[in-house]
């Protein structure tokens, strides 16, 4: 029989053992949880990448036919005949830059009762271009973009994907064709060989567009008689405030775990990541189940021989593990003690940095604002110092763990900075953040090159009507007021009639150079479509002032040396209409008046300006 004392020393021997098995199934869930979340990061990035590539790709689609169903309207409201109508097309086809590399078909639709095609294709007697299903949507739509397709495109005889608008005629459509292999291309790219992930793009009505696996097209996940493939559109419409959300298959032996991820698009269209979790995580628990046993005989006998130095050894491995993580992300990880003013270096990869760092470690706030003058360039310099201005943390930081800053350092390379929040005490207040940053100079330019391209008139290189009209509104609702003006170009069709298009591009990008001379950078210079042009002054408020700018402008484009136009002027009529701060109506009414003055510049042979007048109580109408 074992006596008290024999009794007390085996104790330990069954009471380590347990607990050490209990601490490392809680490690494991921990770990396991992060893991899933690292799946989740994943899913979510891949739907964030290719909803970034879909939405640019859709974006300049958009914007090229809303161009091109403006200039339509205008020219069969000017009387434009078939084979103009059908020019302009196959000169839109044959410019549209970036779409065209990407899958584009062309333009075409029906204009007033016929068939015109932007790749000149004539198709046979039989062919009825109104019975089409992308002519019968857009119809359906009445003027708004409708989405269509895939379906079998008779002329190219393969999938397409069309986008089409019923013009203001009511009969006539200009549509947009897109192949599904370019559809397809943007899903399965981005995944490369990975086998646990599969992307949908599917409309709000559950009908999919494409998948990067299998050959879905047109399959309706709401009503399909598979029962998974209806859980996740359930899944789907059940969690649309989320982006990230989990459909879990109970079953007998085992659960099959799915995470979803979802990203809104242009044309009611969605782009869904569904990731197999168990899949990805099955790996894992191998691992952990092998590791485990053995990391466990190990600290059983480990535990008894040194205990201390094991749990050191530990901690230092994690912390360094974790700090190497980030450090492949983050240049530059520092806390800052807000009320001890004193912050500590966690890593810099930057010697001239860290040592100013570490000098004035004891005087936080000084130190910072010298590392802000010595490395952050002059562009970004009042940026940086707001940014990092710890008096306003509070306030910035309420309801909020994080905030971000893009900036240029001293030798012009981007970095995004971040201030995250470490402690705050009982009363919500920050006590200690961290700031952390990291190198975005590729990402950045990228990210600029499709702005620019997004918003840019491809061929004046001004602000396309977009973006102009966005920036303008902008304005308007800060209450920074100017003068608006619009104008177009007197006779501009016998311009392109008599001389060709070709000069009739020369003449529009003559005109945009001039009135990028002429106004200053802060000016909102766009095109509109077609021979019109707009610009937004701000600061300029009164008609005098207003009257000795058009006359620039007009003496300008009088004076542009076109030799091909053999001395023929270039007139142009002027709506102009001023915005004070105190104005509360919209854009669209300052945009009208400007119009209607226009147009009573149109009455007035050779160029003219018309100023928009008006009574003491219209800057309070909306």
């Amino acid at each position: 029989m074992l006596n008290k004392k024999k009794i007390i020393r085996i104790i330990p021997f069954f009471f380590w053992p347990v607990i050490i098995l209990v601490a490392f199934f809680w490690v494991y869930s921990s770990y396991e949880n992060l893991y899933l979340k690292n799946i989740e990061y994943r899913g979510a990035k891949t739907t964030s990448d290719i909803a970034d590539s879909f939405l640019t790709y859709l974006g300049n689609i958009d914007n090229t036919l809303k161009s091109c169903a403006s200039s339509a309207e205008y020219m069969m409201a000017k009387g434009a005949s078939e084979e103009e109508i059908r020019d302009y097309l196959v000169y839109e086809s044959g410019n549209l830059g970036i779409i065209t590399r990407t899958g584009s078909k062309g333009v075409f639709g029906v204009f007033k009762g016929e068939f015109l095609d932007g790749v000149n294709w004539t198709p046979d007697s039989s062919y009825d271009a109104t019975g089409r299903l992308w002519y019968t949507e857009a119809v359906k739509n009445a003027g708004r973009y409708a989405f269509v397709g895939p379906y079998y495109n008779l002329r190219t005889q393969d999938y397409v994907i069309t986008v089409s608008k019923l013009l203001k005629d009511g009969e006539s459509v200009i549509a947009f064709a897109i192949d599904y292999v370019t559809f397809k291309d943007m899903t399965t790219k981005p995944l490369g060989n990975d086998e646990t992930r599969t992307v949908l793009i599917m409309d709000d009505s559950g009908a999919v567009i494409c998948n990067s696996k299998d050959d879905e097209m047109g399959v309706d996940y709401a009503a399909s008689e598979d029962q998974f493939k209806r859980e996740i559109y359930n899944a789907w419409r059940n969690n649309r405030g989320k982006s990230t959300y989990q459909l879990r298959n109970d079953g007998w032996w085992n659960d099959d775990d799915f995470i979803i991820s979802q990203r809104h698009l242009l044309y009611n269209l969605n782009v869904l990541t569904i990731t197999d979790a168990n899949a990805e995580m099955d790996e894992l628990k191998k691992t952990a189940l092998l590791l485990g046993a053995v990391l466990f005989l190990a600290l059983v006998i480990s535990f008894v021989l040194n205990q201390r130095k094991y749990h050191k050894d530990h901690e230092s491995f994690i912390n360094a593990r974790d700090l190497n993580a980030v450090a492949n992300i983050y240049g530059t990880i520092v806390r800052i003690d807000l009320d001890k003013d004193q912050l500590e270096i966690i890593f810099c990869r930057d010697y001239s940095i860290a040592s100013t760092l570490e000098e004035g470690r004891y005087h936080a706030r000084e130190t910072v604002a010298e590392v802000t003058g010595k490395f952050v360039a002059d562009r970004s310099y009042e940026m940086m110092k707001e940014f990092m201005d710890f008096s306003s943390l509070n306030n910035r930081l309420k309801g909020k763990q994080t905030l971000t800053l893009e900036f240029l350092n001293y030798d012009h390379v981007w970095y995004r900075g971040r201030l995250i929040v470490a402690e705050r005490d009982q009363d919500e207040k920050v006590t200690s953040v961290i700031f952390a940053s990291e190198i975005i100079d590729e990402e950045k330019r990228v990210r600029d090159k499709y702005q620019y391209l997004a918003e840019t008139d491809q061929l004046t290189g001004i602000n396309n009507r977009g973006s102009g009209e966005r920036k303008i509104r902008d304005l308007l609702q800060k209450n920074v007021g100017g003068m608006f003006f619009l104008f177009d170009v007197d006779k501009f069709k016998l311009v392109n009639d008599n001389f060709g298009h070709d000069v009739g591009d020369e003449v529009l990008v003559g005109i945009a150079e001039m009135m990028k001379r002429l106004f200053r950078e802060k000016d909102i210079v766009m095109r509109l479509g077609g021979d019109e042009y707009a610009a937004y002054m701000p600061g300029v408020f009164s008609k005098e002032d207003g009257e000795l700018i058009m006359k620039r402008l007009i003496d300008s484009i009088h004076d542009m040396d076109i030799e091909k136009l053999q001395g023929r002027q270039i007139d142009i009529s002027v709506g102009a209409a001023i915005y004070h701060p105190a104005d509360s109506y919209s854009f669209g009414e300052l945009y009208k008046r400007a119009d209607n003055c226009a147009y009573e510049s149109k009455k007035i042979s050779g160029s003219a300006v018309t100023f928009y007048e008006r009574d003491d109580e219209e800057s309070t109408r909306k």
